[in-house]
C-alpha cells in the first residue's frame, strides 16, 4: 500500500517533535530510550574491557608456580574489582540498562520508557558509580576482600585503608541506579504495552526482563542494608558483625546471600530472554510451550530468592537449615529444565538456520546445562561442603555467568546489530569468532572442576610446584588468551562491518517481534503508528501490518500532538489514556553529578559537605519536577497512572528494605541471651506509641486531599494536605527529640542492640523527611495551579505516606517486641 501525502506529513511531523539536539549536548540531556540504551552499551563495554583485562592478569599471575608478576595485595584488588565489575558494571548493567532501555519499547510497541528522564537519572548514577569505583586505582585503594567482601576480613580491624569504604559505598550508590531501572522497565511493560498486547501476547524477552526487574527490586535492599551496616561500623564505630558486642559475622552472608543467588538469575534471566527472541527467528517456527516457558522465566526469579542459604553449607548452620535449602536448590532446576527443553524442541521441530546469532545461543545452552549440573551437584550437601571455596567453584561459577550470560549477549549483539545501525555484520567472521569464543571458554573454565578437585583453592595468588596444578592453570591462561582474541574478533566485525555499510533493511532476518516492523535504525519516534497486535510474533502476521498502514492514512493512533504515547490497561493492554512524556532535559545529569560528589564526601568522613550535596540534588529534583509539570496535559483523571505504578514498585523496594532491618533485629535478637543488653533501659512506650498513633491517622487527611483533588475542590484539598503536613512535621520533630537523646544515653557504638535499634529508627525518620518534602512541593504546586502531572504526584504521595504509616508501625512493634 502506497503511503499518501499526509501520512507523509504525519511522519515528518513526528520527527521534528521527537528529534532530540544533536552533538554532546544532546547525549547529555537525552531521555531517548535508544540513547540511553547506547550509552549504557558503550559504558559496559568499557567496564567489561578493564573487568577481562584483569581477569588476564590474574590469569598469566597463576600461570606457572611461584610466579611474581603480582604481589599479593595487587592481586587481592584485581580480583575483587574483576568480580564487581563483571556483575555490577558488565552484565546487569548491559542486559536491563543496555538491551532492556533500547528493545523493551520497541517491543510493546510504545515510544519510550514509562519515565523517561528517571531513566537517564539511572544512566548517569550507574556512570558516577562506576567512576567512584574505579577511581580507587588511582590512590591504591582498590576494594581488596572479594567480591562478596566477607567480614571480619572487612573490618577495619584487618583492612584500616580506604578500599573497603570504596566498596561499600560504591554498591550502595549502584544500588539506586538498579532500582531506578528496575522500576522504570516495571511500569514500562505493565502500563506502555501497545493496546491489544495481553500478557499472552507479550514477547517472551519481555518476560525474562520482567521477572529480573522484580528480583531487582527485592534483591537489592538486603544487599543495600548490608553495605550500610559495613560503612556504619567501618565509620562510626557501630556493631552488626562484632561477637564481642552483641553483632554476628554470619549477618553479612546472610543479608549477602539473599541478594547474591537471585543476583545470579538476574544476571541469566534476560539471556534466556535474548534466547527466546533469537531461536524462533533463525528455527522459523514459534517458539514451543510458549505459556510455560514464560511462567519457567517467572518462577525461576521467584524460586531463586529461597536458596541462598546453599552459599553457606560450611559455615556450621543447623541440619534441618541445611536440608531444606538443599531441596529448594533442586527445585530451581524445574523451571529451568523446561526452558532448555522448549528451546531444543523449536530448534528441532523447525527449519534452523546456523548463523551466529543461533550458534552462540547453541553454546549457550550447552554451558548452562554443564554448569547447571555442576550447580545440583553443590546442592548435595556432603559435596558441596568437600568443595566449598576450591576452583570447582569458581568453574561452576564461570560456566553460569560467562558461557550461561554473555554468551547470548554476543548472539545478541549480532542479532541486533543490523536494527541498531541499519548495517548488515560479517557473517563469516561472526562464525569464526563464534567458534573462538567456544574454545576460548572451555579451556579456561573446564581445567578449573579438575584442578577444584585436586584441592586448589580460590583466592589464592600463587602455588607451589610439585601439586599438580601446573599443566592445568597454564592451559586455563592460554584458554583465557584465546577467549580475549575471540571478544576482540566481534569487536572488530562490528566495527568494522558499521564502517563498510552494506545496508541491512528493515527486517533482515524475518524476526518474530514488533522491532523488526519499522525501519534500521529506529527513527526517533519509534512508530508511526501505534501497532496492531494480534499474537506473540506481530512481525510475522501480515495482515496487521496491513493494517498498521491503513491507520496511518486515517491518523488514527498517530498521536502527533506532542510527546505522545499510549497507556494501556495492566491485563488486557486496553487502550485506557494518551500519556504526554516529558523531552530531554539537563536535570538527570545534574541529579547524578551532585550524588557522585556526594558519595566522595561519604568516603572522605566530609559528613557536612555530602549532606550538602545531596541537598543540592534535591534541589535539583525541584527543578526536574517544576519543568515536568509544565508539560504534562490537563484535566487527565487516570485510576492508576504510570506515577502510581512507579511509587508502588518504589513502596515495594522500601518495604523490603525494611524488612531487612527488622529481619536483622530479629536475627541478632536470637543470637544474644541478653536483649537488650545490661545497662540500656526499657524505652518509653506510651510517647512512642500515641505519636506513632498521630501519624498514622494523618492518612485520612492525605486520602482525602487526594479524593477532594480528583472531584475538583481544590481549596479542600490543599488545606487537608496542609494538616496532614502540620501533623507530620510535629511527629517528626517529637520524635527527633527522643530520637537523638536515645543516642546519648545508649549509644550505637555500644552494642548490636543500639546499633540495629538506631538504625532502623533513623532509616524510618528519614522517610518521614522525605514525605515531608513531598508534601511541601505539593503545597506551593496546588496553590498555583493544578495539573494532570499535579494530581499523580498528589495521588502518588497520598500512597507512599500510607505506606510509610505502616512501616512506622512495624518499626515500633519491632523495638517493643523484645519486651513483651
Amino acid at each position: 500500500m502506497a503511503v499518501s501525502a499526509p501520512a507523509r506529513e504525519r511522519v515528518e511531523r513526528l520527527e521534528q517533535i521527537w528529534v532530540e539536539r544533536p552533538g554532546v549536548l544532546g547525549w547529555l540531556s537525552t531521555v531517548d530510550h535508544k540513547r540511553i540504551g547506547l550509552l549504557y552499551f558503550w559504558t559496559t563495554l568499557f567496564f567489561f574491557a578493564a573487568g577481562g583485562v584483569e581477569a588476564l592478569l590474574m590469569r598469566t599471575q597463576l600461570t606457572h608456580a611461584n610466579e611474581r608478576l603480582l604481589s599479593p595485595d595487587t592481586y587481592d584488588q584485581l580480583m575483587t574489582m574483576h568480580g564487581i565489575t563483571m556483575i555490577f558494571f558488565f552484565i546487569i548493567p548491559m542486559t536491563t540498562g543496555a538491551f532492556g532501555n533500547y528493545l523493551i519499547p520497541l517491543m510493546i510497541g510504545a515510544r519510550d520508557m514509562a519515565f523517561p528522564r528517571l531513566n537517564a537519572l539511572s544512566y548517569w548514577l550507574f556512570l558516577g558509580g562506576g567512576i567512584f569505583m574505579y577511581s580507587s586505582f588511582f590512590v591504591h585503594a582498590a576494594p581488596n576482600a572479594g567480591w562478596f567482601d566477607y567480614v571480619p576480613l572487612a573490618l577495619r580491624t584487618y583492612d584500616p585503608g580506604l578500599n573497603i569504604d570504596f566498596y561499600a559505598l560504591a554498591l550502595i550508590f549502584n544500588g539506586f541506579s538498579s532500582t531506578v531501572g528496575a522500576l522504570n522497565i516495571i511500569v514500562t511493560i505493565f502500563k506502555l504495552r501497545a493496546p491489544g498486547m495481553s500478557w499472552n501476547r507479550m514477547p517472551l524477552f519481555c518476560f525474562a526482563m520482567l521477572a529480573a526487574a522484580f528480583s531487582l527490586i527485592f534483591a537489592l535492599p538486603a544487599l543495600t542494608a548490608d553495605c550500610l551496616f559495613l560503612v556504619l561500623q567501618r565509620k562510626l564505630g557501630f556493631h552488626f558483625f562484632d561477637v564481642a558486642h552483641g553483632g554476628s559475622p554470619l549477618l553479612w552472608q546472610h543479608l549477602f546471600w539473599i541478594f547474591g543467588h537471585p543476583e545470579v538469575y538476574i544476571i541469566v534471566l534476560p539471556a534466556f530472554g535474548i534466547a527466546t527472541s533469537i531461536i524462533p527467528t533463525f528455527a522459523r517456527r514459534r517458539m514451543v510451550a510458549f505459556p510455560l516457558v514464560a511462567m519457567a522465566e517467572l518462577l525461576v526469579a521467584f524460586i531463586g530468592f529461597g536458596v541462598w542459604a546453599h552459599h553457606m553449607f560450611a559455615t556450621g548452620i543447623s541440619s534441618t537449615t541445611l536440608i531444606f535449602f538443599g531441596a529448594a536448590s533442586m527445585m530451581v532446576v524445574i523451571p529451568s529444565t523446561i526452558q532448555v527443553f522448549a528451546w531444543l524442541f523449536t530448534v528441532n521441530l523447525g527449519t534452523p538456520q546456523f548463523r551466529a546469532p543461533l550458534l552462540f545461543i547453541g553454546g549457550f545452552i550447552l554451558f548452562f546445562v554443564l554448569g547447571g549440573l555442576s550447580g545440583i551437584m553443590f546442592a548435595a550437601i556432603p559435596f558441596d561442603q568437600a568443595a566449598t571455596d576450591t576452583y570447582f567453584v569458581v568453574a561452576h561459577f564461570h560456566f553460569i555467568i560467562f558461557g550461561a550470560a554473555v554468551f547470548p549477549l554476543f548472539g545478541g549483539m549480532y542479532y541486533w546489530f543490523p536494527k541498531v545501525t541499519g548495517r548488515m555484520y560479517h557473517e563469516p567472521l561472526a562464525q569464526a569468532s563464534f567458534f573462538v569464543v567456544f574454545v576460548g571458554t572451555a579451556l579456561t573454565f573446564f581445567p578449573m572442576h579438575i584442578v577444584g578437585l585436586l584441592g586448589m583453592t580460590r583466592r589464592i595468588y600463587t602455588y607451589d610446584h610439585g601439586l599438580g596444578w601446573d599443566a592445568y592453570n597454564l592451559i586455563e591462561t592460554i584458554g583465557g588468551y584465546v577467549l580475549a582474541v575471540g571478544i576482540l574478533i566481534i569487536g572488530f566485525n562490528l566495527i568494522w562491518s558499521y564502517r563498510r555499510n552494506i545496508r541491512a533493511g528493515r527486517d533482515p532476518f524475518n524476526g518474530a517481534t514488533l522491532e523488526w516492523t519499522i525501519p534500521s535504525p529506529p527513527p526517533h519516534y519509534n512508530f508511526a503508528v501505534i501497532p496492531t497486535v494480534t499474537s506473540a510474533y506481530p512481525n510475522w502476521d501480515l495482515a496487521d501490518r496491513e493494517e498498521d498502514l491503513r491507520k496511518l492514512h486515517r491518523n488514527e493512533l498517530v498521536l502527533a500532538g506532542g510527546h505522545e504515547t499510549p497507556v494501556s490497561t495492566v491485563n488486557d493492554a486496553v487502550l485506557d489514556e494518551i500519556a504526554d512524556m516529558p523531552p530531554e532535559s539537563p536535570w538527570p545529569i545534574v541529579v547524578g553529578l551532585a550524588a557522585t560528589l556526594a558519595f566522595f564526601a561519604l568516603l572522605l568522613g566530609h559528613w557536612v559537605i555530602g549532606a550538602g550535596l545531596f541537598g543540592a540534588a534535591a534541589l535539583a529534583l525541584v527543578g526536574w519536577h517544576t519543568e515536568g509539570s509544565e508539560h504534562a496535559e490537563e484535566g487527565l483523571n487516570l485510576a492508576r497512572p504510570n506515577g502510581w505504578w512507579g511509587m508502588a514498585v518504589f513502596v515495594a523496594t522500601e518495604a523490603t528494605l525494611f524488612g531487612t532491618l527488622i529481619g536483622t533485629f530479629v536475627y541478632l535478637r536470637l543470637h544474644n541471651p541478653a536483649w537488650p543488653p545490661p545497662g540500656i533501659d526499657k524505652p518509653e512506650v506510651l510517647g512512642p506509641v500515641l505519636a506513632t498513633a498521630l501519624l498514622v491517622a494523618t492518612s485520612i487527611p492525605m486520602q482525602g486531599s487526594w479524593r477532594s483533588a480528583r472531584r475538583g475542590r481544590l481549596q479542600r484539598a490543599w488545606w487537608l494536605l496542609l494538616t496532614a503536613f502540620a501533623v507530620q512535621t510535629a511527629y517528626l520533630v517529637w520524635q527527633l527529640h527522643d530520637y537523638l537523646d536515645e543516642i546519648h544515653r545508649f549509644p550505637p557504638s555500644g552494642h548490636a542492640y543500639s546499633s540495629i535499634s538506631t538504625t532502623m529508627l533513623g532509616a524510618d525518620h528519614l522517610h518521614v523527611f522525605v514525605g515531608l518534602l513531598l508534601d511541601a512541593w505539593l503545597l506551593l504546586q496546588l496553590a498555583r495551579r493544578v495539573t494532570s502531572y499535579r494530581l499523580v504526584g498528589l495521588q502518588a504521595t497520598t500512597f507512599y505516606w500510607h505506606a510509610v504509616n505502616a512501616i512506622t508501625v512495624a518499626v515500633l512493634l519491632t523495638r517493643l517486641s523484645t519486651y513483651l
